[in-house]
């Protein structure tokens, strides 16, 4: 599970500012890294105040500074600019070259945030920033933590590290104290953006076969490829695709987003006939970059559209285009989970698989106690069966899961509503059934009246299971 490195008290806002970095490097090399004299050093500048509290033991005190001290150089370290090696402390590579930047910052600033941003989770923090951003038009603490956790990051209660890491980029001008990111500057420093990040995700296998194979091939030579010539390369690699569909499937989509250019004759328009080459833009892709972005659980081609308001998802789950509304339905499961805080663990059944039908989900969550959480997503008018929940019950008891969410874009069978009480009253499982009208709650209401509903529920399942205690024999 990725985590963002921990800074401990290694930031600009305990130091004062972002250029103390240099000053603590020169310092570590005037010391020659000498472990007791960089930390008291710090210590005297930065903590000879702190520990108050402690004022009356001074021994306590003084170790408390030096605690806080030693977090700098820590921090450090996790953020790549010092080696694991605890004395003498030696500067990485990256903190020899921001030592010799001592004298022109901007510069050392801008080295400083392509290493965060390539190696340090910067771009995936700056992703999930920009598509809160363009979901719910602002952007905050809790909202980045939580986008985090729905991805698959691992981030603790009250954690300021995505915070901290925001603050070193700050001075290169790549993002603000708001969380506005500059997607010039992103490009510059990282060589990638939010946009190329999405498409190159939602590209499927074949698609970035194509990519690859036409990215060696312009290495030597970049002139146009033969069709033909380009799937029997495909062939060679072993890439399984639908020769008959590999007009629709491949090419038109790697066309409309600008990363191929297709000549036809008429005798081959619409099939697999014509040349075929790499625009700019799919040559500046930088592949390997994207490629090894830790971006979370969620599956490649759903990444592009996280970005997307809760209402757009709503709105495409009545589309006449099963993939439309499969991706819809997908997003509203993924949607959902994390808006109740908790963590996508597995996708079982997608809706790539069912036309657009349904989804099936693992969640867990950790909360005051852990959870996991099975989610069964139907897109269909038709009242839910008791079979789905009667399946789904069987499916929490084999996989441990302690409570199961049947959401539906219809409504329920009585006989469901019936079963999910006596499963409540008779069973350590609490069912959970969302209609067409808790999505249209959800829809005005957004995440409060979700987690409200639910709530209710939970208060309804507490009194049915208050009838198990009585079952218990008495000593």
């Amino acid at each position: 599970m990725p985590k963002l490195p921990a800074p401990n008290e290694f930031t600009p806002g305990q130091l004062g500012t972002a250029d103390a970095v240099f000053e603590i490097l020169n310092r570590i090399k005037d010391l020659s890294g000498d472990r007791a004299q960089i930390v008291e050093w710090i210590r005297a500048k930065w903590f000879a105040n702190s520990a108050e509290r402690r004022s009356a033991d001074p021994v306590a005190q003084l170790e408390q500074q030096r605690k806080r001290a030693s977090n700098v150089i820590t921090g450090m370290q996790q953020y790549g600019l010092l080696s694991a090696k605890r004395d003498p402390l030696e500067p990485t590579e990256l903190g020899v070259k921001l030592l010799g930047l001592a004298s022109n910052p901007s510069k050392g600033h801008r080295l400083f945030s392509t290493f965060l941003l390539r190696e340090r989770h910067g771009v995936e923090l700056l992703q999930v920033a920009v598509d809160v951003r363009s979901r719910d038009g602002v952007v905050t603490k809790k909202q980045i933590d939580d986008e985090l956790r729905a991805r698959g990051y691992q981030v603790s209660t009250n954690s300021s590290y995505a915070g901290k890491l925001r603050q070193w980029l700050e001075p290169s001008g790549v993002v603000d104290m708001y969380w506005n990111v500059d997607v010039q500057v992103l490009f510059e420093l990282s060589g990638t953006t939010p946009d190329e990040i999405r498409i190159w995700r939602s590209l499927t296998p074949p698609q970035r076969a194509v990519i690859e194979v036409l990215r060696l091939r312009a290495l030597g030579n970049g002139t146009p490829i033969q069709s033909a010539e380009l799937l029997e390369l495909l062939r060679q690699r072993g890439v399984e695709f639908n020769a008959g569909l590999v007009g629709r499937q491949v090419y038109e989509p790697l066309s409309s987003a600008g990363l191929i250019e297709r000549a036809l004759k008429e005798a081959g328009r619409g099939g697999k006939g014509g040349t075929v080459r790499l625009t700019q833009r799919a040559m500046d892709l930088d592949v390997a970059l994207i490629d090894g972005l830790e971006l979370g659980d969620v599956p490649p081609d759903l990444q592009a559209e996280l970005n997307r308001s809760t209402d757009s998802i709503l709105n495409d789950l009545a589309s006449s285009h099963t993939g439309v509304k499969g991706i819809a339905l997908e997003l509203l499961s993924l949607r959902v989970a994390a808006d109740l805080g908790l963590i996508p663990a597995e996708m079982r059944l997608r809706s790539a698989q069912t036309g657009g039908a349904e989804v099936d989900i693992v969640a867990e969550g950790a909360h005051l106690h852990f959870s996991r959480w099975l989610f069964q997503c139907k897109n269909q008018t038709a009242p839910v069966a008791l079979s789905v929940l009667a399946k789904e019950i069987g499916m929490a008891t084999l996989l441990r899961a302690q409570v199961v969410v049947i959401l539906t874009t219809g409504a329920f069978a009585k006989s469901v509503i019936e079963y999910a009480r006596e499963a409540a009253e008779s069973t350590a499982i609490q069912v959970v059934l969302i209609d067409k009208h808790s999505l249209a709650n959800y829809r005005t209401k957004g995440p409060a009246g979700l987690r409200s509903e639910l709530h209710d529920v939970a208060v309804g399942a507490l009194r049915r299971k208050r009838s198990q205690l009585v079952e218990v024999p008495k000593e």
